[in-house]
Formats: C-alpha cells, structure tokens, sequence
C-alpha cells in the first residue's frame, strides 16, 4: 500500500515501537510503500528530545530509532510537486492547519492517501483513519 506518512505518525511509532503503528512502519510484510515531503526528518528530528523522554530512550538512542524508521520512506523533493498542486494543498488545509500543506500536496501528488494521526485532517476526509 502506497501512503504518505505525516510526521505525528513517524513520532508515535517511535515512542511506542511495539505497538500497532510502530510494528506497521517496522515490521509489516510487505512493507508500506511511504512517502514523505522534503522535511519530513527535520520535522521528526525536532521532537527527539520530547520522544527520548516519552520512549524512555537516551537521545542517542532515538537518534537511531529514527533512521531505522525513516529510512524506508522516499522523500519527495518539494521541486517536483507542480505549483498547482501547492496552490490546491494550501486552499484544502488553509482553514486547518498550514503547517500540514506540505503533506496534502505530497499526497496529492503522488495521489495517495495521507496516514496521519491529526484528528482535524481526518474528519474533513483529507487523510487516511489509520492513525491512533
């Protein structure tokens, strides 16, 4: 199944890496096909210290958590996503979240859904219900 990840969904399978959304970004067989837009590991590196505590890792630890769960993820250069495809992201998400564009254009770029854990995307059915 092809998604593009939204970072709350990197974050939480970090923290909780045996549980469901950590076992479906680790251990599914097949593998997700994931996408993610350009800053995606910026975005998930931000966090390392809030998740060292909540996971209870060192930040060293978390550091290399995040590699094992990034590293399947293809990112998707912000250059190749048509400016229209922006444009129409922006005008779906402008009234929600703005921080979120970046996701939704992916998404619609690649015209897959988006697995997210943000409750607001969701129920205005811009993403797919699999997040906790």
């Amino acid at each position: 199944m092809k998604l593009v990840v939204d970072a709350n969904i990197v974050i939480s399978g970090m923290i909780t890496a045996h549980g469901v959304v950590g076992e479906l970004l680790l251990r599914t067989y097949p593998p997700l096909e994931l996408h993610g837009p350009e800053n995606l590991r910026i975005e998930v590196s931000k966090y390392r210290e809030k998740i060292a505590r909540a996971a209870k890792l060192s930040v060293d630890e978390v550091a290399y958590l995040e590699e094992q769960v990034l590293a399947p993820v293809r990112i998707v250069p912000d250059l190749i996503v048509p400016p229209a495809t922006w444009e129409r992201a922006f005008d779906l998400v402008k009234s929600i979240d703005e921080d979120d564009v970046q996701f939704i254009a992916v998404a619609m770029y690649l015209n897959c859904p988006l697995w997210t854990g943000d409750k607001k995307l969701r129920d205005q059915g811009y993403a797919l219900a699999l997040g906790p």
